[in-house]
């Protein structure tokens, strides 16, 4: 069993990566994993549209994993001690240093217990992660059996997006809007993290454009460089179109996980015109800024 993890700063592309790769055959896509012990129960819908606490999948797997709410509860509390950049911090980004520690041993456990679960209810030997998060990679990262990739997009189409409008149906609202400023933080510390992350083990790079421009070659590319088979061919409808699979239980997320259509893949350009004067200025003069700190992979 190997765990895939995809990070990279919301609205990188991520739940088009991981709706491509279980597709594609390549694993059990989990969505934003962290949510099973983030978010109360009531918050939690599946991709196939139910409430996980109802649907078959994720009850199946919680009972193979024995983990009872007690269990998700000391998730919970062990996430808000261990997955935080300043814990990382206090251990001087030391990989091994973090690995050694109680409280990180034990949030690994009781992880590792649900992904057998998991991959036992699936069939699949490899579980795609696309929790994003930069803190919650490094503590991933302790862990022997956890790959990594991570998605580079443009800051400024990143934080435009950010500032769009985008109905979940899995909240049953709108998503949250972050203002430019904390879209901008976001992306950072994303990118921070994981380059430093680099430094101390594999994480394969993707960029989000290039994905859109040939998806194939450059996913064949990533998976090989993570020691995952290609995609095959018969599960593309045309170069830049995947017909998705009817088992798909991904766990929040952006709402294109509830779309059934065949997966395109398409690069979203920001129209610049519909957004207000100075808030575009604003935003390119931010994008320019990450860019030259944290240049395209």
């Amino acid at each position: 069993m190997r765990v895939v993890y995809i990070s990279g700063s919301g609205r990188s592309g991520s739940t088009m990566l991981e709706r491509l790769l279980h597709a594609g055959g390549i694993g059990c896509a989990l969505g934003e994993f962290h949510c099973l012990w983030r978010l109360h129960r009531s918050e939690q819908t599946c991709a196939c549209g139910i409430p996980a606490a109802e649907d078959s999948f994720w009850t199946r797997v919680l009972a193979r994993s024995g983990l009872a709410d007690a269990e998700l509860a000391e998730l919970g509390r062990l996430e808000q001690t261990v997955v935080r950049t300043g814990y990382i911090a206090q251990h001087g980004f030391n990989l091994a240093e973090l690995g050694r520690q109680d409280d990180v041993r034990r949030f690994l456990d009781l992880q590792f217990r649900l992904f057998a679960a998991i991959a036992e209810q699936s069939g699949r030997e490899v579980l795609i992660d696309s929790s994003k998060a930069g803190p919650r990679a490094w503590i991933l990262a302790c862990h022997p059996d956890v790959r990594f990739l991570h998605l580079w997009r443009d800051p400024a189409d990143v934080i435009a997006s950010w500032r769009s409008r985008k109905f979940d149906r899995g909240l049953g609202s709108e998503m949250q809007r972050l203002s430019i400023m904390r879209a901008t933080l976001d992306w950072f510390k994303v990118e921070w993290l994981m380059r430093r992350l680099a430094r101390q083990t594999d994480v394969t790079s993707l960029n989000y454009r290039a994905i859109c421009v040939d998806p194939q070659k450059e996913l064949g590319r990533a998976l090989a460089d993570v020691g995952l088979p290609m995609i095959d061919d018969a599960a593309w409808l045309a170069s830049h179109q995947m017909v998705p699979v009817k088992e798909y239980h991904s766990l929040n997320g952006n709402p294109d996980r509830f779309d059934r259509d065949p997966i395109s893949v398409r690069l979203r350009e920001t129209d610049w015109k519909i957004l207000p004067s100075l808030e575009a200025l604003r935003i390119r003069a931010q994008g320019r800024v990450l860019t030259a700190l944290y240049p395209s992979p």
